[in-house]
C-alpha cells in the first residue's frame, strides 16, 4: 500500500468505505432481483466480487478485520 502512496489509516478508511458499499449493494440487490435482467445480474455478480477481493488486499495490508469478519463479508457477496 505504501507503493501507492496510502498511510494505514487511508488504507483502513478505505477498506470501511468499501465495506459499507459492498452491504449496501448486497440489501439493493436483494430488494430488486426480481426486477433485474440478466445480464444486471451478472454486473452486479462481478462487481460485488470485485470488491471483496479489494477488501480481503486491503486486509493483508490493515490486519483491520479478523479472518473471521472476512469470511462473514464474503457470504455477502453475490452468487
Amino acid at each position: 500500500m505504501r507503493q501507492f502512496g496510502l498511510t494505514y489509516d487511508d488504507a483502513v478508511d478505505i477498506q470501511k468505505i468499501m465495506t459499507t458499499g459492498l452491504k449496501l449493494q448486497r440489501k439493493f440487490y436483494d430488494a430488486n432481483r426480481s426486477h433485474m435482467s440478466n445480464s444486471e445480474k451478472i454486473v452486479v455478480k462481478i462487481k460485488s466480487k470485485r470488491a471483496m477481493k479489494k477488501i480481503a488486499y486491503l486486509n493483508n495490508f490493515t490486519k483491520a478485520r479478523s479472518k473471521s469478519e472476512i469470511r462473514e463479508l464474503g457470504k455477502l457477496v453475490v452468487e
